[in-house]
Formats: C-alpha cells, sequence, structure tokens
C-alpha cells in the first residue's frame, strides 16, 4: 500500500494491522473532502486483494491487476445515487445482498460505503445489522466527513481513522500554480482546512470575492445593518446553489466565513503576531480588535455557529439570520 506523507501515522498503522491479520471488519475514514480519504481506503482494499505481498499490492497478480481496472468481482463502492440527498436502505440492501454471496477470485470480499454521514436513518438501522454480524470475510469501509451525522450506534462499532486535511501552504502553491491570487490562495487553503478540492469548489464560487466582501461589511457593521446583512448572506447563497438543499449547505458555509472573521479578531486580542485566515486584512482587523474584548469576539464566534446549526435543522432561514444580527455586541467605541 502506498504511503502518502500526509496520512503516513494512519497508514502506517493499518499497513501493521493487515501484516497482522489485525485488520478490523468495519474502518471509518473521517476527514474533509478531497485530502485522498478514497484513495487511502482503495489502496487498503488492493492490498487485502492482492495474493504476493503480506501488507501492499504487488500490482501485478491476478487480483490486483482486476481490481486497478476496477473490475474486482468481490469490491464494490456505494454512495449518494444521482439526484438523491442521502444514502438510501435500498443502497444497503444492494449491499446486503452483495455481502451475502461467496467471493468470487479470493477468500474476501470488501465494499466502500462513501459519504456514510449521509445515510437515510432507515439506511443507517439496516446497516448496523451487518454491521453487527458481517457476513464470512468482509470487509466494510466507511467514508464520512464528521462524525456528528453520524448515529453512535454505527461509530461505536467501527475503528474510527482520522485523516487530516494538508498542509495549508501546499494547497496554496497548488492553487497559485494554477493563477490565483497569493492572497486569495491563502484564505482558501485556510478556508477549505486543507483540501485542494474544497479550496477550488469555494473558488469557482467566488467565495473569497465574498469573503472580501464580507469582512469590510463585518468590521462597518451596525445596528442599522441587521437587515441588510441578513439580505446580503441570503441572496449570497442563493448564487451558489440551485435548490433549496444546496441553498441551505452554502448559507452554512458563507455563515462559516463570519465565525472565522471572529475568529481571527479574538485570535489578534489574545497573539497580536498570531496565525490568522484573514491576513489580507490584517491591520483593519487589529485595529477592531481594540475595542473588543475577548469574550465578546468569542461570543459573536458561538452565535454565528448557533444560527448554522440552527439552519442545518431547517430554523426558517431568514429568522435565523435576523436573530444572528440582532443579537451581535458591537465594540465599546
Amino acid at each position: 500500500m502506498e504511503t502518502c506523507k500526509t496520512h503516513k501515522k494512519a497508514v502506517d498503522r493499518l499497513k501493521s494491522q493487515l501484516r497482522n491479520g489485525m485488520l478490523p471488519h468495519a474502518p471509518l475514514f473521517v476527514g474533509p473532502e478531497g485530502v485522498g480519504r478514497l484513495d487511502v481506503v482503495r489502496s487498503l482494499t488492493a492490498a487485502l486483494f492482492c495474493t504476493e505481498n503480506p501488507d501492499s499490492a504487488c500490482g501485478n497478480c491476478p487480483s490486483c491487476r482486476a481490481f486497478e481496472s476496477g473490475e474486482h468481482p468481490d469490491y464494490r463502492e456505494f454512495g449518494v445515487p444521482e439526484g438523491r440527498r442521502s444514502l438510501p436502505i435500498e443502497s444497503i440492501r444492494e449491499l446486503q445482498t452483495a455481502a451475502s454471496r461467496k467471493p468470487v477470485m479470493g477468500r474476501l470480499r470488501a465494499f466502500t460505503v462513501r459519504d456514510a454521514e449521509l445515510m437515510s436513518t432507515e439506511a443507517a438501522n439496516c446497516f448496523l445489522k451487518t454491521l453487527e454480524e458481517p457476513p464470512g470475510e468482509c470487509y466494510l469501509f466507511l467514508i464520512a466527513t464528521g462524525l456528528r451525522n453520524l448515529p453512535e450506534t454505527i461509530v461505536s462499532r467501527c475503528q474510527v481513522i482520522k485523516l487530516t486535511g494538508l498542509d495549508p501552504e501546499t494547497v496554496k502553491m497548488r492553487l497559485c500554480n494554477d493563477g490565483i491570487d497569493p492572497q486569495d490562495a491563502a484564505w482558501l487553503a485556510m478556508r477549505s482546512w486543507g483540501s485542494p478540492e474544497r479550496a477550488s469548489t469555494f473558488y469557482g464560487r467566488k467565495m473569497h470575492e465574498f469573503n472580501r466582501e464580507l469582512v469590510e461589511k463585518t468590521l462597518s457593521m451596525n445596528l442599522n445593518c441587521n437587515f441588510i446583512m441578513s439580505d446580503f448572506f441570503q441572496e449570497s447563497a442563493k448564487k451558489s446553489g440551485a435548490d433549496a438543499a444546496q441553498q441551505r449547505t452554502a448559507l452554512q458555509e458563507l455563515l462559516e466565513c463570519l465565525a472565522v472573521i471572529y475568529r481571527d479578531i479574538a485570535t489578534l486580542i489574545r497573539e497580536p503576531d498570531g496565525e490568522i485566515f484573514n491576513e489580507h486584512a490584517r491591520d483593519a482587523l487589529a485595529a477592531y480588535a481594540c475595542d473588543y474584548d475577548l469574550d465578546a469576539a468569542l461570543d459573536c464566534a458561538d452565535k454565528t455557529l448557533l444560527a448554522l446549526e440552527r439552519i442545518g435543522a431547517n430554523v426558517n432561514r431568514r429568522i435565523a439570520l435576523d436573530d444572528l444580527f440582532s443579537s451581535l455586541p458591537r465594540p465599546s467605541r
């Protein structure tokens, strides 16, 4: 199995378990999109199927060649079907049927569930039965961006393997090589939590431009801006999503930008030379921070994240935004 420098610790642990025959039947890979989660899973699966090398795919045996071509009869991947917003119970039942069959090429079968956190309640309950009583020698690999939306009953039956994002400087250099302005690239790299894929998506949606405008609006915000800020967020979300669900997700991501601004302000209060996301606005944020106290800045960040969670729970977006911008404390100047 090839080692990725970013995930070396996790990969080395898996290689050791594989070598000693102690690999758990249900590893759960958690990390942001675009950091190689599926690559790690596929490398591990190829090593499992390999008949020549005990802890890494040789690439030459019939099993390795079948896996490399995407035609291995004992491996399948399941994810959210096109046009759906969640992983339905039908997909899990299909997985269960496939897992109950005897292996074709070797002694085991393996399946990957992408977007595991998007399993419907019915799918999750159905999948739990397979986790509790896996058929034969069968490995179930799960991939998720986080644990918050996964039932504890599923998490507790898996070995959680956390994969971190890439170093922001690495992501920044990739973006700069694509012709993106260095300041925008630096913000996108940090805002995407080290995920090149997410950084590129944010760039395509012009989130860096939104953020620059948001910084200016936040630093000049007053009690008369409540509804203006609500409109600004809603209109920006509409530009980035085709349907209501996509707009809701986009709005949550935009609110994260606001939480990050308050995080930067809190950082500058505690450590004037500290690392911040909005380096392009350091001087303006530092001046603003002089009139804020730490508790107020952290309170603003917490209230923003609460609004984000409320919107995720299907609270009316207008109400959630109006409540937020009516409650944010202003600097004491």
